[in-house]
């Protein structure tokens, strides 16, 4: 398989946890350093980490995690692209940073019908590009077809696959034909009509992703990634300078919304690693440091300062059953096996505090608009119920169960997790469990030839849009069946079953009944930001909104 959605899957996929190193150990040595001098273990500890003197001017400087490699919204995969090109273009809708409602930005409003199927876009008429030209409903519609062509190129195409039309075959990246039947239609140059295969109530949640921002192309057929030379934007801020060690956004002078933009001036600084990041923050070089791979001494240095920020991030670690296997077709097994897993416990004392436990698919903060699940569909561990259910199964106290075959990707962070619930199983109901790590590469064949009972997974949520986010929870992992018997111990007969026919998981409700997939932990996201910075607002999908962002240049630490 070689879909758009594989390749989504491999580039989303969570990084993995920085190897044990030598420099490891300066890098906690360098941390205790800093700390001490900056007042953690003094009789009076400061209230910030490090310097806290906001510049002169109304310039923001971030440390991202890196600098933006592409400013194209077809090519950005994930910070700090992603953010370079929400301040850069303005889609449809945008998120309000804390609340992860959709509201208006080139569109002024929306409205839907057949039953959510079918939606219209009234765009603004003072929306411009920076070289002064109108945004228009076509540009959206060119923009999105040329995503389409781009194909599994483009990190986030799938998310516009709902689009009637929009197919992962009907474009391929060497296309030069418009796509047949788009959904998307221009109605004039501010009206905007989309029609999707399936009723989606959230759509206007999810065109705010940046991958759904138009773009003003070079030729009709360019399918390239645009270079910084060749940009023009929509957004708050345009580019003002791409080099080595810093990116520079400048106030956009043709933005529809200019008097409400408070900074004059983005600047992404280069730090390589955490410790440089830190280094320079407490120095009072940088106003925000996000998206560093801090180690846990650091993140237990950093936790009594006020300017450290901890959040839920929307990025989902999860079990999936092979339901065309034979005990795992059974939703009493499934729910037995769920319901043996202590996901506080891997949570705080595995991964040492750093992730919540998920007793759901879907953060509560992501509920959006839509009702938040009841407290007793939630996956509580619950051993004597797990073992009734087992009992009722056919296997009381784990007799004749097979041995589950639990395949993961080769990383000690899932390998530790995968353990531990090892041990649960054995434990609670005395089940036992191959735990099988393999190469990214032999994991995604073994998955592709169903070669397991019960595989781990990741997915890092793009959007609040429940029918998205179940799309790529449950929609790409559909297992085949395997083409010849499996010689594992305890796993499948030789008789090879066929598989479940597909069913579309509708809501998270109908998720956690059916457990095609257990729910394990989702990830904290972790940022230092000045306290003379307002308006930056972390959130479960990251995306802070630099619109809103504003440096008070009159601030002082209160007592001081």
């Amino acid at each position: 398989m070689n879909s758009p959605r594989r390749q989504l899957r491999g580039r989303q996929r969570p990084k993995p946890r920085l190897q044990r190193s030598r420099w490891t150990t300066v890098y906690a040595l360098f941390l205790v350093v800093c700390l001490v001098q900056t007042g953690c273990f003094n009789e009076e500890p400061t209230t910030f980490y490090g310097k806290s003197v906001p510049p002169r001017a109304q310039e923001f400087r971030w440390s991202d995690g890196g600098l933006p490699r592409t400013f194209d919204p077809a090519f950005a995969a994930a910070p700090p692209d992603t953010d370079a090109v929400r301040a850069l273009f303005e889609g449809l809708t945008d998120y309000d940073p804390r609340t992860l409602a959709p509201i208006p930005a080139v569109a002024t409003r929306w409205e839907s019908s057949h039953e959510g199927r079918v939606w219209t876009f009234y765009l603004r008429d003072n929306a411009r590009w920076s070289n002064g030209d109108k945004v228009t409903a076509a540009d959206f519609v060119r923009s999105w077809q040329r995503t389409l062509k781009i194909g599994p190129l483009a990190p986030h195409t799938e998310l516009l696959t709902n689009i009637e039309g929009a197919t992962p075959t009907v474009s391929q990246p060497d296309s030069t034909e418009s796509t047949p039947h788009f959904g998307a239609q221009a109605l004039g140059d501010h009206v905007l009509k989309v029609t999707l295969q399936h009723g989606d109530s959230s759509f206007p949640a999810l065109v705010a992703h940046p991958v759904f921002r138009p773009v003003k192309l070079p030729d009709a057929e360019h399918t390239k990634p645009i270079e910084s030379h060749e940009l023009i934007s929509n957004g708050a801020f345009q580019l003002s300078a791409a080099e080595t060690d810093r990116v520079r956004l400048e106030r956009a002078r043709n933005y529809w919304d200019g008097d409400s933009v408070s900074l004059d001036r983005v600047t992404f600084v280069n730090t390589p690693n955490p410790e440089d990041a830190l280094s320079a923050y407490r120095a009072g070089d940088i106003d925000a440091v996000t998206n560093a791979a801090f180690e846990p001494l650091a993140l237990k240095l950093l936790a009594p300062y006020k300017d450290f920020r901890r959040s839920t991030f929307g990025a989902l670690t999860y079990y999936v059953f092979n339901v065309n296997r034979e005990p795992f077709d059974d939703v009493r097994v499934r729910e037995a096996l769920a319901l043996a897993i202590d996901r506080e416990r891997i949570s705080r004392v595995d991964l040492g505090g750093a992730t919540e436990p998920a007793g759901r698919f879907l953060p509560d903060a992501m509920s959006g608009e839509k009702p938040v699940v009841d407290e007793a569909e939630l996956l509580d561990y619950d051993v004597n119920r797990a073992r009734e259910l087992l009992a009722e199964a056919g296997y009381p106290n784990g007799e004749n169960f097979p041995v589950v075959r639990l395949l993961i990707n080769r990383n000690e962070q899932q390998r530790l997790v995968a353990q531990s619930i090892s041990a649960m199983w054995r434990t609670a109901l005395n089940i036992q469990t191959e735990v099988v790590i393999q190469s990214w590469e032999d994991y995604e064949l073994t998955i592709q030839a169903g070669d397991y009972d019960v595989v781990r997974r990741g997915v890092v949520m793009q959007t609040t849009s429940e029918p998205t986010n179940l799309a790529m929870l449950f929609g790409r992992d559909i297992q085949p069946a395997p083409t010849a018997p499996s010689t594992t111990e305890g796993a499948a007969s030789a008789a090879t079953p066929e598989p479940q026919r597909a069913t579309l998981i509708e809501s998270e409700a109908q998720a956690l009944k059916e457990l095609k997939a257990i729910p394990i932990y989702f990830a904290s996201s972790y940022s230092l930001v000045k306290p003379y910075v307002s308006g930056f607002d972390l959130n479960v999908l990251d995306v802070p909104s630099l619109k809103r962002t504003r440096v008070d240049t009159n601030w002082s630490e209160p007592g001081r």
